[in-house]
C-alpha cells in the first residue's frame, strides 16, 4: 500500500479529473451524473427529499395558518396506519403526514439515532403529537396541532430534548433501509463522485470527534475495505471504482480495486 501521503495527493488528482470528466459529460449530454429514476418508479412513491417533505407540509399553513383553532374536536382518518386516525394533536399531525407520504406505511420506533421531516414525535409523557418540519444542527423545528386550542409553527426542541426524556416514541413513514450497494452511501444504485464526498464528509466529520453523521446502511456502504471505520482509503476506493468503471468503461471489481 502507497503511503498516506502518497495517497492522499493521488486521490486530489482523481478527484480533480473525475469532477472535470463528470461536468463534461453532463454538459454535452444535458443530465447528471447520476442515471435519472424510471418515471414509473417516480410515480409509484412520494419525492422524499427533505426540501419536498417539508413544502408538502408547509403548502398545508395557507389552509391552517397560525392560530387556527384545533382542538379535541377536529378529527383527521390516516393513510399511514398503526392508528385508524386521530383527533386534535393527532389529527393535525396525521394530515401533515399524509401530504408528504401519501399510502406509505407508518412505523413505530421506540429507539432512534436520528430524525427527518415528516417524523412525528410523540412527547410529554405520552400526551401529545408534533411533526418535524426541519431538522437544523442544534435540534429540530415542529409543527403542531391543540397547542393551547390551535394550530402552531415553528416551536422548536434541541437534540438534547428530542433524544431524550421528551421524546416517548417516534413515528417514521420512511422506508426501512436495507443494505446499500458497496461504495453507494447516497444509496443512488450508482457508484459516482458524490459517494466518495459523502464518505469524505463523514471522515472528516469523525476527525473532528462529531461522529460519522451516517445510518447502518450509510456507513456498511461507505466502508468498502469492510475494516468498521471509514478512513481516506474508503473515499479513495470509491473515487478508484468510479473513475475506472464509470468513467474508464472497465470492470474491475472491488478485490482488485482495494488490492490492486
Amino acid at each position: 500500500m502507497a503511503p498516506r501521503k502518497k495517497r492522499c495527493l493521488h486521490f486530489a488528482a482523481l478527484l480533480c479529473a473525475a469532477l472535470t470528466v463528470s461536468a463534461q459529460i453532463a454538459a454535452v449530454s444535458g443530465i447528471s451524473a447520476h442515471a435519472a429514476a424510471p418515471a414509473a418508479q417516480a410515480a409509484a412513491s412520494p419525492d422524499l427529499s427533505p426540501s419536498a417533505v417539508y413544502a408538502a407540509m408547509i403548502a398545508l399553513k395557507t389552509q391552517y395558518p397560525e392560530g387556527t383553532p384545533y382542538t379535541n374536536d377536529n378529527y383527521y382518518a390516516w393513510k399511514g396506519g398503526i392508528f385508524s386516525g386521530g383527533y386534535g394533536c393527532a389529527g393535525f399531525a396525521f394530515m401533515l403526514s399524509d401530504a408528504a407520504f401519501g399510502n406509505l406505511p407508518a412505523r413505530q420506533l421506540d429507539t432512534f439515532d436520528q430524525v427527518r421531516p415528516g417524523d412525528i414525535l410523540r412527547i410529554n409523557n405520552n400526551t401529545h403529537f408534533v411533526i418535524i418540519l426541519e431538522v437544523t444542527d442544534t435540534g429540530v423545528v415542529v409543527a403542531e396541532g391543540n397547542y393551547g386550542g390551535q394550530v402552531h409553527w415553528g416551536r422548536t426542541f434541541t437534540n438534547e430534548q428530542v433524544f431524550g426524556s421528551l421524546t416517548d416514541y417516534m413515528l417514521t413513514r420512511y422506508p426501512e433501509q436495507t443494505d446499500f450497494l458497496t461504495g453507494d452511501p447516497d444509496n443512488s444504485g450508482d457508484i459516482a463522485v458524490e459517494d466518495a464526498q459523502i464518505t469524505l464528509q463523514a471522515y472528516t466529520d469523525y476527525l473532528a470527534k462529531k461522529g460519522y453523521g451516517l445510518s447502518d446502511a450509510e456507513f456498511k456502504a461507505a466502508d468498502v475495505d469492510a475494516d468498521n471505520t471509514i478512513t481516506i482509503e474508503d473515499v479513495q476506493y470509491i473515487l478508484s471504482y468510479y473513475t475506472e468503471n464509470t468513467l474508464g468503461k472497465k470492470n474491475l471489481s472491488w478485490s482488485k480495486i482495494i488490492n490492486g
